[in-house]
């Protein structure tokens, strides 16, 4: 055990070390910044105020199974974060934190019969697999290794799909109360 203290601890000295000489105030550590910011802004202007609990909770569920995710990937090496916006995590806080559950929320938020919500998270699976996470690349904030994005496009269908079940039976259930 007190070699992998020791391993732990090293890599963390080298994480912080590399993220202050290399990451901090990059162009990509600023996108990350806004990333993280100005997306819960414009949310919190457009969110429909009577249902902003039954639509954060969904957008939770969604963060939630972005960080588990996102920690099995990093810990099976299927993909790395060049960028972040702090050392702290191996994985992309922005994303997971901000990116994954807004635009999920908006569209729940917005397309609340099944057929509309299924076409608008095929659109947003699509755009995310296969424009997104490319462009993360392109700019070196994502590095795939071991992965292929139309997992990842599977994977944004399914937690969209899966949430707006779960999140409609609890607003059942409540409402039947």
């Amino acid at each position: 055990m007190q070699e992998l203290i020791n391993l732990t601890r090293k890599l963390a000295e080298k994480r912080n070390e590399y993220w202050l000489e290399n990451v901090i105030f990059t162009y990509q550590w600023w996108i990350l910044l806004s990333l993280t910011i100005l997306p819960w802004l414009l949310w919190w202007k457009w969110v429909d105020k009577k249902r902003v609990i039954e639509i954060f909770l969904y957008g939770s569920l969604i963060s939630l199974y972005s960080i588990l995710l996102d920690d099995i990937g990093s810990h099976f090496i299927l993909w790395i974060y060049q960028y972040q916006l702090f050392p702290i995590s191996p994985r992309l806080n922005p994303i997971d934190l901000t990116i994954m559950p807004v635009t999920f929320m908006v569209v729940y938020q917005y397309f609340k019969r099944w057929k509309s919500f299924l076409i608008a998270q095929m659109i947003l699976a699509f755009g995310a697999a296969f424009i997104a996470e490319p462009l993360f690349s392109s700019v070196d904030i994502y590095h795939i290794l071991n992965w292929k994005l139309v997992f990842s496009f599977v994977i944004y269908l399914l937690l969209g799909i899966g949430n707006k079940i779960v999140v409609e039976r609890l607003v059942h259930m409540q409402d039947r109360k």
